[in-house]
């Protein structure tokens, strides 16, 4: 009985041993199974992945590459469209700037062509005008500029006569203005001219008092004009006998014509204060 049940204890220990192993044999199947299939599954979602991966970044790639292209183009085609654009500009501003500057150069060379003429024309004007000047011609006064540039056009010295011509006119020029001078002299005393009375002591008849001051007055002025006159006369021709120099022949005529504008400033107030003085005498007297 002890034996049997002995036997079956055993029995009963084997087979739970067996069990109890085998059960830890498919514990340890189940769970390498179990990490098998893990592993594969992660290798294969890795792959997948991977291979998922490489599609993105290749269609990135492509997308980038396309993408990069047509920005190139486009860019390339706008560049392209800004240098023609540019270039039309340059060209546009070079041929306005030639248009200018060629505008610029005609008028600068009108200009200078006008001015050139026009300096031609004055000059040839002047020396026309110079050499159109016959100071031979005594029918003609010349004034004073034309005086002046028959002498500063002189090269050599004339011949006597033509000096003497020359003088004449001189004489003419500095004289001019000594008709005006008298008139105004005799402007200033009208008053009393006008009512002018006889000197009854005088031994002449109806002898006007104011209009003798004047007289008397006026012959002094041309006595003094003409005295004048004279001693430069004389001394121009005792110039012109030494052979003196051009220049010494324009330096006299042009002292004469200064001493001649002095003097006519003179004998207009020196004659003017004498006029006044021997008027104002005389109607004291006739008062």
């Amino acid at each position: 009985m002890n034996k049997k049940k002995c036997s079956i204890l055993t029995f009963y220990h084997h087979s739970h041993a067996n069990l109890k192993g085998t059960l830890r044999y498919n514990s340890f199947k189940f769970l390498f199974l179990s990490l098998y299939m893990i592993g594969f599954y992660c290798i294969c979602l890795n792959n997948f992945l991977e291979s998922e991966s490489l599609e993105i970044v290749k269609n990135c790639n492509i997308y980038k590459r396309n993408l990069g292209e047509a920005e190139k183009e486009s860019n390339g085609s706008q560049w392209k469209r800004n240098l023609k654009v540019k270039n039309e500009d340059v060209n546009k501003t070079k041929s306005n700037g030639n248009i200018k500057s060629n505008e610029q150069n005609v008028e600068e060379n009108k200009h200078s062509i006008n001015h050139d003429d026009k300096n031609i024309n004055v000059e040839n004007k002047s020396n026309n005008s110079i050499s159109n000047i016959n100071y031979n011609d005594m029918s003609k006064n010349l004034t004073e500029k034309e005086l002046l540039d028959v002498l500063s056009s002189l090269k050599e010295c004339p011949p006597t006569k033509d000096l003497g011509n020359i003088w004449t006119h001189t004489v003419r020029v500095a004289k001019e203005g000594l008709g005006d001078i008298k008139k105004d002299l005799k402007e200033s005393i009208k008053n009393y001219l006008d009512n002018d009375y006889s000197d009854t002591t005088s031994c002449i008849k109806k002898k006007l008092v104011y209009a003798t001051i004047w007289e008397e007055n006026i012959a002094r002025f041309n006595r003094t004009v003409e005295r004048e006159q004279e001693k430069y006369t004389n001394d121009f021709f005792n110039l012109i006998k030494d052979e003196s120099t051009l220049d010494d022949i324009r330096k006299f005529i042009y002292s004469f014509l200064e001493f001649f504008k002095i003097l006519k400033e003179e004998l207009y107030q020196d004659h003017q204060k004498e006029l006044f003085l021997k008027i104002e005498k005389a109607s004291e007297g006739e008062n």
